[in-house]
Protein backbone atom coordinates (compact mmCIF):
# COMPACT_ATOMS: atom_id res chain seq x y z
CA UNK A 1 0.00 0.00 0.00
CA UNK A 2 1.27 3.49 -0.78
CA UNK A 3 1.16 6.57 1.41
CA UNK A 4 -1.36 8.05 -1.04
CA UNK A 5 -3.60 4.96 -0.68
CA UNK A 6 -3.58 5.23 3.11
CA UNK A 7 -4.50 8.91 3.01
CA UNK A 8 -7.39 8.05 0.65
CA UNK A 9 -8.62 5.31 3.01
CA UNK A 10 -8.39 7.55 6.06
CA UNK A 11 -10.23 10.40 4.36
CA UNK A 12 -12.98 8.04 3.25
CA UNK A 13 -13.39 6.74 6.81
CA UNK A 14 -13.51 10.24 8.29
CA UNK A 15 -16.06 11.37 5.70
CA UNK A 16 -18.29 8.36 6.30
CA UNK A 17 -18.12 8.88 10.06
CA UNK A 18 -19.00 12.57 9.67
CA UNK A 19 -22.02 11.64 7.55
CA UNK A 20 -23.12 8.99 10.03
CA UNK A 21 -23.02 11.43 12.94
CA UNK A 22 -24.82 14.10 10.88
CA UNK A 23 -27.54 11.52 10.16
CA UNK A 24 -27.86 10.82 13.88
CA UNK A 25 -28.42 14.55 14.44
CA UNK A 26 -31.24 14.55 11.89
CA UNK A 27 -32.79 11.29 12.97
CA UNK A 28 -32.55 11.76 16.75
CA UNK A 29 -32.60 15.55 17.04
CA UNK A 30 -36.32 15.70 17.67
CA UNK A 31 -35.76 13.87 20.98
CA UNK A 32 -33.90 16.83 22.48
CA UNK A 33 -32.15 19.85 20.92
CA UNK A 34 -29.06 19.11 23.04
CA UNK A 35 -28.83 15.68 21.44
CA UNK A 36 -29.01 17.21 17.96
CA UNK A 37 -26.23 19.67 18.84
CA UNK A 38 -24.07 16.87 20.28
CA UNK A 39 -24.28 14.77 17.10
CA UNK A 40 -23.71 17.87 14.96
CA UNK A 41 -20.55 18.59 16.96
CA UNK A 42 -19.36 15.00 16.56
CA UNK A 43 -19.94 15.28 12.80
CA UNK A 44 -18.09 18.60 12.63
CA UNK A 45 -15.12 17.12 14.47
CA UNK A 46 -14.96 14.25 11.98
CA UNK A 47 -15.04 16.79 9.13
CA UNK A 48 -12.13 18.55 10.81
CA UNK A 49 -10.25 15.23 10.85
CA UNK A 50 -10.99 14.87 7.13
CA UNK A 51 -9.56 18.35 6.47
CA UNK A 52 -6.48 17.70 8.59
CA UNK A 53 -5.81 14.46 6.72
CA UNK A 54 -5.97 16.42 3.46
CA UNK A 55 -3.60 19.05 4.87
CA UNK A 56 -1.24 16.33 6.07
CA UNK A 57 -1.42 14.56 2.73
CA UNK A 58 0.09 17.59 0.98
CA UNK A 59 2.91 17.83 3.53
CA UNK A 60 3.69 14.12 3.37
CA UNK A 61 3.60 13.93 -0.42
CA UNK A 62 6.05 16.83 -0.56
CA UNK A 63 8.34 15.26 2.04
CA UNK A 64 8.16 11.57 1.07
CA UNK A 65 6.44 11.28 -2.33
CA UNK A 66 2.99 9.87 -3.08
CA UNK A 67 4.29 6.49 -4.17
CA UNK A 68 6.10 5.79 -0.91
CA UNK A 69 5.29 2.25 0.16
CA UNK A 70 3.84 1.80 3.62
CA UNK A 71 5.37 -1.26 5.17
CA UNK A 72 3.60 -3.52 7.64
CA UNK A 73 6.93 -4.78 8.94
CA UNK A 74 9.27 -2.85 11.19
CA UNK A 75 12.43 -1.86 9.41
CA UNK A 76 15.55 -0.19 10.62
CA UNK A 77 14.38 3.27 11.79
CA UNK A 78 17.66 4.83 10.72
CA UNK A 79 17.00 3.99 7.06
CA UNK A 80 13.31 4.88 6.89
CA UNK A 81 11.48 7.98 8.02
CA UNK A 82 8.12 6.22 7.83
CA UNK A 83 7.47 3.65 10.51
CA UNK A 84 5.55 0.47 9.80
CA UNK A 85 1.78 0.62 9.74
CA UNK A 86 0.35 -1.12 12.82
CA UNK A 87 -1.20 -4.52 12.19
CA UNK A 88 -4.80 -3.59 11.40
CA UNK A 89 -7.51 -4.89 9.10
CA UNK A 90 -8.80 -2.13 6.87
CA UNK A 91 -11.43 -4.54 5.55
CA UNK A 92 -12.69 -5.15 9.10
CA UNK A 93 -12.91 -1.37 9.70
CA UNK A 94 -14.82 -0.70 6.47
CA UNK A 95 -17.11 -3.71 6.96
CA UNK A 96 -18.06 -2.52 10.45
CA UNK A 97 -18.71 0.99 9.16
CA UNK A 98 -20.86 -0.41 6.32
CA UNK A 99 -22.85 -2.42 8.87
CA UNK A 100 -23.48 0.74 10.91
CA UNK A 101 -24.55 2.63 7.77
CA UNK A 102 -27.01 -0.15 6.87
CA UNK A 103 -28.49 -0.05 10.35
CA UNK A 104 -28.96 3.69 10.02
CA UNK A 105 -30.57 3.32 6.58
CA UNK A 106 -33.31 1.24 8.18
CA UNK A 107 -34.45 4.48 9.81
CA UNK A 108 -35.09 2.72 13.09
CA UNK A 109 -32.34 3.50 15.53
CA UNK A 110 -32.57 4.43 19.17
CA UNK A 111 -30.38 6.93 20.93
CA UNK A 112 -28.64 4.14 22.85
CA UNK A 113 -27.99 2.31 19.58
CA UNK A 114 -26.48 5.50 18.15
CA UNK A 115 -24.21 5.78 21.19
CA UNK A 116 -23.27 2.10 20.81
CA UNK A 117 -22.30 2.73 17.18
CA UNK A 118 -20.30 5.85 18.07
CA UNK A 119 -18.44 4.01 20.84
CA UNK A 120 -17.66 1.22 18.39
CA UNK A 121 -16.42 3.70 15.77
CA UNK A 122 -14.32 5.72 18.18
CA UNK A 123 -12.80 2.55 19.62
CA UNK A 124 -12.10 0.98 16.25
CA UNK A 125 -8.84 0.65 14.41
CA UNK A 126 -9.91 3.59 12.22
CA UNK A 127 -8.48 5.78 14.98
CA UNK A 128 -5.25 3.79 14.70
CA UNK A 129 -4.97 4.80 11.04
CA UNK A 130 -5.68 8.43 11.87
CA UNK A 131 -3.12 8.51 14.69
CA UNK A 132 -0.57 6.68 12.51
CA UNK A 133 -0.99 9.32 9.81
CA UNK A 134 -0.59 12.05 12.44
CA UNK A 135 2.80 10.51 13.31
CA UNK A 136 3.78 10.56 9.63
CA UNK A 137 2.59 14.17 9.36
CA UNK A 138 4.80 15.02 12.35
CA UNK A 139 7.80 13.56 10.51
CA UNK A 140 6.89 15.48 7.35
CA UNK A 141 6.77 18.70 9.38
CA UNK A 142 10.23 17.95 10.75
CA UNK A 143 11.53 17.08 7.26
CA UNK A 144 10.12 20.26 5.75
CA UNK A 145 11.59 22.36 8.57
CA UNK A 146 8.24 23.96 9.41
CA UNK A 147 8.17 23.52 13.20
CA UNK A 148 5.43 26.14 13.59
CA UNK A 149 3.01 23.54 12.16
CA UNK A 150 3.71 21.18 15.06
CA UNK A 151 1.37 23.16 17.32
CA UNK A 152 -1.47 22.25 14.99
CA UNK A 153 -0.73 18.54 15.38
CA UNK A 154 -0.45 18.81 19.16
CA UNK A 155 -3.85 20.54 19.23
CA UNK A 156 -5.36 17.80 17.07
CA UNK A 157 -4.12 15.15 19.50
CA UNK A 158 -5.70 17.05 22.40
CA UNK A 159 -8.91 17.38 20.39
CA UNK A 160 -9.02 13.59 19.96
CA UNK A 161 -9.20 13.17 23.73
CA UNK A 162 -11.84 15.89 23.93
CA UNK A 163 -13.82 14.19 21.14
CA UNK A 164 -14.01 10.95 23.13
CA UNK A 165 -14.72 12.82 26.38
CA UNK A 166 -17.69 14.53 24.72
CA UNK A 167 -19.04 11.15 23.64
CA UNK A 168 -18.67 9.75 27.16
CA UNK A 169 -20.38 12.76 28.73
CA UNK A 170 -23.27 12.61 26.28
CA UNK A 171 -23.71 8.87 26.81
CA UNK A 172 -23.84 9.47 30.57
CA UNK A 173 -26.26 12.35 30.24
CA UNK A 174 -28.65 10.95 27.64
CA UNK A 175 -28.06 7.19 27.55
CA UNK A 176 -30.28 4.81 29.44
CA UNK A 177 -28.24 1.61 29.23
CA UNK A 178 -25.74 1.29 32.10
CA UNK A 179 -23.60 -1.25 30.19
CA UNK A 180 -23.32 1.32 27.40
CA UNK A 181 -22.08 3.93 29.86
CA UNK A 182 -19.49 1.47 31.16
CA UNK A 183 -18.33 0.85 27.56
CA UNK A 184 -18.01 4.60 27.10
CA UNK A 185 -15.84 4.85 30.21
CA UNK A 186 -13.61 2.00 28.99
CA UNK A 187 -13.22 3.86 25.70
CA UNK A 188 -12.11 6.97 27.60
CA UNK A 189 -9.54 4.92 29.54
CA UNK A 190 -8.16 3.52 26.25
CA UNK A 191 -7.85 7.03 24.78
CA UNK A 192 -6.63 8.71 27.98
Amino acid sequence: MTLEDLFDICQDLELRQAKLYASFALLLGDVDERIARFWERMSTEEWQHFILVDFGRALCIEAFGKDTIISTEDKDESTSLITALPDISIEKITDALSSHELKLESGKISLDEAFEIAIDIEGSEADTIYMYLLSIIRKAIQESNQPYLMNRIVQVEKDMVSHVDGLVQAAQKFGKDTSLIRKAHRLREEHG
